[in-house]
């Protein structure tokens, strides 16, 4: 898997200053970088599988970098391989190539030219990553149908025995007490096998032009028999902006900014789930806080969505983790609900992340 900051990278180059400057350039970048100054010290490294990328210069103090290229289909199968070199030529460029070379550079090191390979090399490890990942999805959807099929007798029957035996042992407080235990166990499979269904089924976006702001609200008002009884304050805050009253934040949110492209009814849910784990990890009085702004991002537009509680937050350690599937700190969760929320966003081009500056927010 990809981290989210960078590639582990190897740079075997003996050449001080252009080790150095190409250090430079990818550690700015945000990536790992490993260094070997020769063909030996690159040899005998032990950790070729973590290694995302290799950039390799053709020419080094104790042997041609095209001896250790052919090795590298070997050692790191994974891993792309950026030959780097001042000798340019169309017959080794055709022969690095052939030899399992990702990509061919020149020094002296262009800066563009080497983030522009790397972020290729980033861009295809993903799509391969997402390929594996959907095969193994759908395998886990089959199985999981298939066991949601034969359980469902089982379930049925369970289901009708508990009632036949609350009815014989009415009046009987303990007894009815236990039997409301099966039903609660029951419906947590139940509802851990409907997850993990949900969460392997391959996904067909509806896609249509929707006020993001509608969406959000829809699913903070499907939630009223949740909150009814409970102090909660829900603060919106639309491009800097606080509405005084919900018909101003109808308006305010009817700005073209906030129209966007998407499946309503997965976002919708997307944010249902947000909300339901804010309000299960506060205590009273919860405030919920959302923002709505467009921001500029890397020369374009984007729309970002905050939502911030006044829990307790998330560990620093878990921030990541939060998104695995089956990781949770709810004994009653199944741990798929963030990662189900992170696929459907990743399916529309989105992106989530969890931070924690006091109470715990979730960013789209």
């Amino acid at each position: 898997m990809i981290p989210p900051t960078g590639l582990r990278i190897l740079l075997v180059e003996d050449d001080p200053d252009a080790q150095a400057n190409m250090r430079d350039i990818l550690e700015v970048d945000g990536h790992q970088v490993d260094v070997a100054g020769s063909l030996k010290s690159a040899r005998d490294r032990r950790n070729w599988s973590e290694y995302q990328a290799v950039l390799l210069d053709r020419r080094l103090g104790d042997g041609a970098g095209d001896q250790l290229l052919q090795d590298l289909r070997r050692l790191a199968p994974k891993a792309a391989v950026i030959v780097v070199t001042a000798y340019a030529d169309l017959n080794s460029t055709i022969g690095a190539l052939r030899s399992g070379a990702w990509d061919y550079i020149l020094k002296p090191i262009n800066p563009d030219a080497l983030r522009a390979s790397l972020f290729r090399v980033i861009q295809m490890q993903r799509s391969e990553a997402r390929a594996l990942q959907s095969e193994r999805l759908a395998a886990i959807g089959e199985m999981t149908a298939i066991l949601i099929h034969e359980s469902r007798n089982a379930f049925h029957q369970s289901h009708s025995a508990m009632e036949l035996l609350k009815r014989r042992v009415n009046g009987q407080p303990d007894a009815l007490e236990l039997i409301q235990r099966m039903e609660r166990s029951q419906a947590r499979v139940l509802r851990l096998f409907q997850d993990v269904r949900e969460y392997a089924a391959p996904i067909v976006l509806n896609r249509l032009p929707v006020n993001i702001f509608e969406v959000l609200m829809a699913a903070w008002n499907e939630l009223l028999s949740l909150r009814s009884e409970r102090d909660v304050k829900f603060v919106i805050n639309l491009n800097g902006e606080s509405p005084p009253s919900p018909n101003d934040a109808t308006r305010a949110a009817d700005v073209p900014n906030f129209v966007v492209s998407i499946d309503p009814e997965r976002i919708q849910q997307v944010f249902r789930n947000l909300f339901e784990n804010a309000l299960a990890a506060c205590r009273d009085p919860v405030v919920l806080s959302v923002q709505i702004k467009s921001v500029e991002i890397g020369g374009g537009q984007e729309l970002q969505i905050s939502i911030r509680d006044n829990g307790p937050g998330i560990p620093a350690d878990d921030q990541v983790r939060v998104f695995e599937p089956f990781f949770t700190t709810r004994p009653k969760g199944t741990g798929l609900g963030l990662a189900i929320a992170r696929r459907d966003l990743e399916t529309h081009g989105a992106r989530i992340e969890a931070i924690s500056p006091g109470g715990a927010e979730f960013r789209v």
